[in-house]
């Protein structure tokens, strides 16, 4: 639906590894850009890990869509041109064959402002939920960066939707407090 925004992720076939280099992450984000320019799909947070990616994404409105079938999804599109792309680049450079993602990519619509600041926190924490770094700063493969002002590598998100850097750090505080709870229950 045009304006709203979804969570879209998706990870490789038996969680195994599909970004092994910096080439390999700085390919996906290469191509994301273009994708998100030919689509006019609009980018609020992103993260790629080894094994599966996370995007918050804001669906064109009909008047910027490329083209205005009905039906048409700029989000669809993307995520489709993306994924083909990046499956044909890591069959060719990985010498393998075939399918890499498991199945369609998944996606929640976003419906509350609140779980939307949430949502941002955990894409862009998720390196720390996943045990990859113990600092949001060490993982460059994400948003978090940008939020901070701190782009260090890639310009994916749409300024135009960077929420404000106190809300942020808040809402991160909050989510880290939740995953150091998470994990003394476990």
């Amino acid at each position: 639906m045009p304006d709203y925004f979804y969570h879209v992720y998706n990870r490789a076939v038996d969680k195994r590894t599909i970004f092994y280099t910096e080439k390999d992450y700085e390919f996906f984000i290469s191509k994301a850009l273009f994708y998100k320019e030919k689509t006019r799909v609009k980018i609020l947070a992103y993260c790629i890990l080894p094994n599966h990616w996370h995007f918050l994404l804001k669906e064109p409105t009909c008047e910027v869509a490329p083209t205005s079938q009905v039906g048409y999804s700029g989000i669809s599109t993307f995520i489709s041109l993306l994924s083909n792309s990046y499956t044909k680049y890591f069959n060719y450079n990985k010498d393998h064959s075939g399918r890499i993602f498991q199945g369609q990519f998944k996606s929640k619509i976003v419906k509350k402002e609140a779980y939307l600041q949430t949502l941002i926190s955990y894409i862009n924490l998720n390196p720390i939920k996943h045990k990859i770094t113990n600092k949001p700063d060490d993982w460059y493969y994400t948003s978090h960066h940008n939020y901070l002002g701190q782009v260090k590598f890639f310009k994916l998100v749409d300024r135009d939707y960077l929420i404000d850097f106190e809300e942020y750090s808040k809402g991160m505080g909050q989510y880290i407090k939740a995953l150091l709870k998470i994990d003394d229950e476990f």
